[in-house]
């Protein structure tokens, strides 16, 4: 059933097409308009065998009769038919959105590909709609905007539908209220709104338009070539000693895609070097993840999470300290290492309230990184990808009227 993406759709005609479901549809609030064209997905960035991956239906920017997609974990994909809950026929005429986590564009700026398997009652007249929805994050707070959209589209404007019948396939729970019709959409939405700037990350919203009261489905997401984001995104890390000296560590993440493990490593040498792996933990499609080290002695400590993705590429978290008379890790003063940077930071703080926000400026004061540290972290990291050599500045506001600054250097 899980095709893989051919190059390009057919291509689309020129006037978007109007359903009687297009007043339940938010009109895009880019300033400019989106045209759209074949789009390039070779590089899957979520196929929901295993987890959700994160998605979220309805799309909280959807219209208020929207129908749910339901992740259905047997099947590896989500669809609106989710035994013992969703197993008689669905409504006529309804709308089905879903909404992805934050990603980065590996897409060339003024471009975003979006590619999506499906199944479907009708090729000719079910229909779909793609928005790009962009993530800012400022020194007020994040700002959501959507950027582009593709308007209303038929399937088989991008793709080639082929037959699909649900009572001859093995999969779990079998029914015969399925769509019969299945393919593979993929297009590109070009549009001057998608900027690519250093502070924003793109949420993709997948909208059906749906006219028979038959099941649909939605798999395997593509947002373009393999250039494809990391598995993982570490928001924070904390530790703490117990009274046996053994250590707990927490720490929380987002964008958990196809991540098979964390390996918590451990260092009592100087930050970055003699790291020893002293643990293992399963990934499980959450974000808040602990460990205990009961081997840990008592010296200064330093500790990294090790992400292990399916196929074997790995990311680090930043790097935790806890002192050797210190019963938590964090400091009253503001750390930042390593300095000379060269990807990534590990700001090292108390622990903080959900009011608090740490920004990155140069020496002109341009602000160039705000973060919204996770509440009670006490180690942030902040990636530097975009930033040239020199020297930069922290600021850190725990919300609380203090504030710290320090300068680091990237290489």
């Amino acid at each position: 059933m899980k095709q893989i993406y051919s190059g390009s759709g057919k291509l689309v005609r020129t006037l978007f097409l109007v359903s009687l479901f297009s007043a339940v549809i938010v009109t895009t609030s880019a300033q400019s308009p989106t045209q759209t064209g074949p789009g390039i997905c070779t590089g899957v960035v979520a196929n929901f065998n295993t987890n959700d991956n994160g998605y979220n239906s309805p799309s909280i920017y959807g219209g208020i009769f929207d129908s749910a997609f339901y992740f259905h974990a047997g099947r590896g994909y989500w669809t609106d038919y989710l035994p013992p809950f969703r197993t008689t026929a669905p409504g006529n005429n309804r709308v089905l959105n879903i909404i992805s986590p934050p990603y980065n564009n590996p897409n060339p700026v003024g471009t975003f590909n979006v590619g999506f398997y499906y199944i479907i009652t009708n090729r000719n007249t079910d229909q779909f709609q793609v928005r790009i929805i962009s993530v800012e994050q400022t020194p007020l707070g994040t700002v959501t905007n959507v950027v582009a959209s593709s308007g209303v589209q038929n399937f088989d404007d991008w793709s080639t539908p082929v037959p699909y019948d649900d009572m001859t396939a093995s999969v779990p729970d079998p029914t015969n209220l399925m769509g019969s019709w299945q393919g593979n959409v993929c297009l590109r939405l070009i549009d001057s709104d998608i900027t690519n700037a250093p502070n924003t990350t793109y949420r993709v919203e997948v909208s059906y338009l749906i006219q028979q009261n038959r099941f649909v489905v939605f798999d395997n997401v593509s947002i373009g070539p393999e250039l494809i984001p990391t598995p993982v995104h570490f928001i924070g890390l904390v530790a703490d000693r117990n009274s046996d000296n053994s250590v707990s560590m927490r720490w929380d993440v987002s964008e958990e895609v196809d991540v098979r493990e964390y390996q918590v490593e451990r260092s009592t040498g100087t930050i970055g070097s003699g790291f020893v792996t002293v643990g293992t933990v399963t990934a499980k499609g959450k974000s808040l993840y602990s460990f205990t080290d009961n081997t840990a002695p008592a010296t200064t400590l330093f500790y990294r999470i090790k992400s292990v993705d399916i196929d074997g590429s790995v990311k680090y978290s930043g790097i935790l300290r806890l002192k050797a008379n210190a019963l938590g890790s964090g400091s009253d003063q503001l750390k930042v290492y390593p300095s000379p940077a060269r990807s990534d930071i590990t700001i090292e703080h108390h622990r903080l309230t959900r009011d608090a926000r740490i920004i990155v400026t140069s020496t002109d004061g341009k602000v160039l990184r705000t973060v919204v540290p996770a509440t009670g972290a006490s180690h942030t990291m902040i990636n530097l990808n975009g930033l040239g050599a020199g020297i930069y500045i922290v600021r850190m506001d725990d919300g609380k009227g203090n504030i710290q600054t320090m300068k680091f250097v990237k290489e």
